[in-house]
C-alpha cells in the first residue's frame, strides 16, 4: 500500500475507529461503578488517544510527503497477521447474562471495536510496501489484541464471577 489515496483511506478509517474507541472508554469509565472496571475503561481510553496522536502523524506525513513517518521508539512486534479476532457471541451472552447487563453489554461492544481495529491494522500492515508504516501497523494491530486480551478476561470473568480482573 504504497499508494497515498490507500494510506490515506486506511488510516481514516483507523482514526474514525480509534475516536469512537476513546469516546466509549471515556464514557464507560465515567459510568462504571466498580474501581477496577473504571480504572481499566479509563485506562483504555487513554490508549486509544495515543493511537489517535500516533495515526494523525502518519496522516500528515502522508499529505505533506506522500509517505509514512519513521516513528521513534516503535518496533514491529511479531504480529500473527492471520489471526482474527471474535468476540463472544451475543446470543450465548443473554443466556449468560449476570446481575448487571449493562457491564456485559459494554464489554461485548468494546471486545468488537477491538476486533475491527486489529483487523484494519493487520490489513493494512499486510499491504503496505512501506517499513514505517508497516511497523506502525504491526504495532498498532499488536495493542488492539492486547487490549481485546485484557477485555476478554474480564467479560469471562463477569461471566463467571461477577467480578472484574
Amino acid at each position: 500500500m504504497t499508494d497515498r489515496n490507500e494510506a490515506m483511506e486506511a488510516l481514516t478509517q483507523a482514526l474514525e475507529l480509534e475516536r469512537r474507541g476513546q469516546k466509549f472508554y471515556t464514557q464507560a469509565s465515567q459510568e462504571t461503578f466498580n474501581e477496577k472496571g473504571r480504572a481499566m475503561f479509563a485506562s483504555l481510553a487513554d490508549e486509544e488517544g495515543k493511537h489517535i496522536a500516533m495515526v494523525e502523524r502518519q496522516m500528515r506525513a502522508m499529505q505533506e510527503q506522500g509517505q509514512y513517518e519513521t516513528l521513534p521508539d516503535i518496533e514491529a512486534p511479531d504480529v500473527d497477521l492471520d489471526k482474527e479476532l471474535f468476540p463472544p457471541a451475543r446470543e450465548a451472552r443473554k443466556a449468560e447474562l449476570g446481575e448487571d447487563p449493562n457491564v456485559l453489554d459494554a464489554l461485548h461492544f468494546a471486545l468488537d471495536l477491538e476486533m475491527r481495529l486489529h483487523t484494519v491494522y493487520t490489513n493494512a500492515a499486510r499491504e503496505t510496501e512501506d517499513e514505517a508504516g508497516r511497523t506502525m501497523y504491526m504495532w498498532l494491530a499488536d495493542a488492539e489484541m492486547t487490549h481485546f486480551d485484557l477485555l476478554m478476561a474480564n467479560y469471562e470473568s463477569q461471566v463467571d464471577m461477577g467480578s472484574w480482573v
